[in-house]
């Protein structure tokens, strides 16, 4: 199954109670560091990989363009204006448009090298790029976010370049899923204070390494 096809029948709307719980959990911690880096306003961004929209609240306020290879995923996305379908190893944009551009969750499917030069391609001098992938050297395996039909290959920080800031969120361990849902929303509260301290503690181990790179 190809990444088209497998996010053409991506329905997260149908998961168990426990996944959507979880998933919603790793959107908040990345959410909450990402609008750190996010204090300077872009003039132009592009969100590469945006799906549904699940973090559409990060750039809604800034003009963004949202690209996806999932015609369908697209169709889910609730804005009706500025999305782009399309394949993001050949991004349909001249050199150095962008400002600022998001990539969530996209690199460890695809070719990640063709993919940067691609975004590094389009990006202004002194642009960012932000990008969260799937940590190859993570402390916890949480396998709803690292086991996959599609090819997925999980990253390291030594695979990318002109890296301006990185971290890491997500060290909940695996076992605390088996919590009954109404409980495990409760616990998530305050573990979110826990998982910021290990991010400190272990800046290149949590499951989720975001990563901020400039273009010289």
């Amino acid at each position: 199954m190809d990444i088209e096809e497998f996010y053409d029948n991506w329905n997260p709307e149908e998961f168990p109670d426990y996944i959507k719980i979880l998933m919603e959990f790793a959107d908040r911690l990345i959410k909450n560091e990402i609008k750190k880096l996010l204090v300077e306003e872009p003039k132009f961004v592009l969100d590469c990989g945006c799906g549904f929209g699940a973090f559409y609240e990060l750039t809604k306020d800034h003009n963004t363009l949202y690209l996806d290879i999932s015609f369908y995923q697209l169709k889910k996305f609730k804005i009706k204006e500025k999305k782009i379908c399309s394949n993001m190893l050949y991004l349909p944009f001249k050199n150095e448009v962008f400002d600022l551009i998001l990539c969530i969750n996209v690199l460890e499917h695809v070719n990640y090298k063709r993919a940067l030069e691609e975004m590094f391609r389009v990006l202004k001098k002194g642009g960012r790029i932000i990008v969260v992938v799937i940590n190859k050297n993570r402390l916890i395996n949480e396998e709803i976010f690292t086991e996959f039909k599609i090819y997925h290959q999980p990253l390291s920080i030594k695979d990318f370049y002109n890296i301006n800031f990185y971290t890491s969120v997500y060290f909940l361990p695996s076992f605390f899923k088996i919590l009954p849902s109404r409980i495990l929303k409760v616990f998530l509260k305050y573990w979110i204070f826990v998982d910021r301290f290990l991010s400190k503690l272990f800046k290149d181990k949590g499951l989720f390494l975001i990563i901020e790179m400039v273009k010289k």
